[in-house]
């Protein structure tokens, strides 16, 4: 499967570590950071996060006349939303 460019954020602690972890194991950075995304979703952590937004679509859904897809979309505008402000009151410093 090819592979998709993405733009990501990191701590800079957390930048360095990965940079350190690749050179070690004389890897990539975007290999490392793959690894360590595939070991995190494995472990299940993430299966709170997605019932969670299922449970959420759910109640929408009950609650709106949107269809599934509309209601989809409208959590992902408002996920990126939310992540926007997130990144501009770390770089404000707030």
């Amino acid at each position: 499967m090819a592979k998709k460019k993405t733009t990501i954020y990191l701590d800079p602690d957390v930048l360095t570590a990965t940079k350190a972890a690749a050179l070690t194991s004389n890897r990539s950075e975007s290999a490392v950071i793959e690894d360590a995304l595939r070991s995190y979703l494995r472990s299940g952590h993430a299966d709170s996060a997605w019932d969670e937004l299922r449970e959420l679509l759910e109640r929408v859904g009950h609650t709106s006349d949107l269809d599934e897809d509309v209601a989809l979309a409208q959590a992902v505008t408002e996920a990126r939303a939310v992540r926007r402000e997130r990144r501009a009151r770390t770089v404000s410093g707030g």
